[in-house]
């Protein structure tokens, strides 16, 4: 006996469906839950993140000493009202090492971040190239839309699924660096004199999983198997990222790079960081008009996709 699927069961649902906020959190929890069955590619894609992320935080842990900052800082003062002038040379020493100190724990997680950026594409590629592409596989698209759930409630679900292996690799490690930072020093005095900067790292890292999230999620639309997904996103990255510098060489013009997602990315901290390392040089509006073509497209391609896969095609 051959076992046979009744597709006509799955009508489209024509009613009015219970605001559930909670769908799209169940959905993406789901699709965790499945990635986390797999131990193997687990640990040969997390670990490079985990170790670099332990060692960059003992690195900022010894920037501080703390210990000995303030016992500087009781030399220094010395707990009396006049001060000679060798005293306020030791506290101005101790005040420009603690700015030091500061810029170095920014330019070490800046340099984290960037060097991030091919684990991210691995962990999201592996991970989610197969969130919709084997939906359509399978046909669950017409379980899903017949439960009912809507195509905003599915795209965030399977976003929040990709979404969150990307911060595993770059917000979650960030924003430890960044804790370990305001912990280890004096008086939270990175946490205090530095907040701005936290919240534009965290904003920053972010925005780049999402934007790589729903790039990752618009091939997997198109694709009707895992592996033709995953080879779709590596293919785009590379060619991207590899074309861009190739024809920056070929025809002498920075304006190809604009097709690259990391180039864009880097133009865009260099502005928010302050750290100019001379590779990129266009105006800054074209990256946020770069990063917005992609957002559209991708957006464009996950509503058609959704929308064929919601009425059973």
């Amino acid at each position: 006996m051959k076992a046979a699927t009744h597709t006509e069961v799955y009508r489209p649902f024509r009613g009015q469906a219970l605001r559930h906020p909670l769908r799209a959190l169940v959905l993406a929890w789901s699709g965790v839950r499945v990635g986390f069955r797999r131990k193997l590619p687990a640990l040969l894609l997390f670990a490079m993140p985990a170790i670099m992320t332990i060692v960059l935080a003992f690195v900022i842990n010894l920037k501080f000493d703390t210990k000995n900052m303030m016992e500087g800082m009781f030399d220094a003062r010395g707990g009396r009202d006049d001060v000679t002038p060798f005293e306020r040379l030791q506290a101005e020493r101790l005040s420009q090492a603690m700015a030091g100190a500061i810029a170095g724990v920014e330019e070490l997680v800046f340099q984290f971040v960037q060097r991030m950026r091919f684990f991210v594409i691995l962990v999201m590629g592996w991970y989610g190239s197969g969130l919709i592409a084997e939906d359509r596989r399978l046909r669950a698209n017409l379980l899903y839309f017949a439960r009912p759930i809507s195509r905003w409630t599915y795209l965030r679900g399977k976003l929040g699924t990709a979404a969150f292996w990307g911060s595993c690799v770059v917000v979650l490690p960030v924003t430890i660096l960044l804790g370990v930072a305001s912990f280890a020093s004096p008086d939270w005095t990175f946490f205090v004199e530095r907040w701005p900067v936290i919240l534009k790292f965290i904003g920053y890292a972010v925005s780049y999983v999402l934007v790589h999230a729903l790039l990752v999620l618009a091939v997997s639309s198109v694709a009707d198997r895992r592996n033709r997904a995953l080879a779709g996103v590596f293919g785009i990255y590379i060619l991207t990222s590899l074309g861009g510098e190739s024809m920056t060489r070929l025809f002498d013009g920075q304006g190809w790079r604009l097709i690259s997602l990391p180039r864009n990315f880097e133009r865009i901290a260099e502005w928010l960081f302050g750290f100019e390392s001379g590779a990129v040089t266009w105006p800054l509006e074209a990256s946020f008009w770069a990063l917005g073509f992609y957002v559209l497209a991708s957006g464009l391609v996950l509503s058609h996709q959704l929308n064929k896969m919601e009425r059973g095609l």
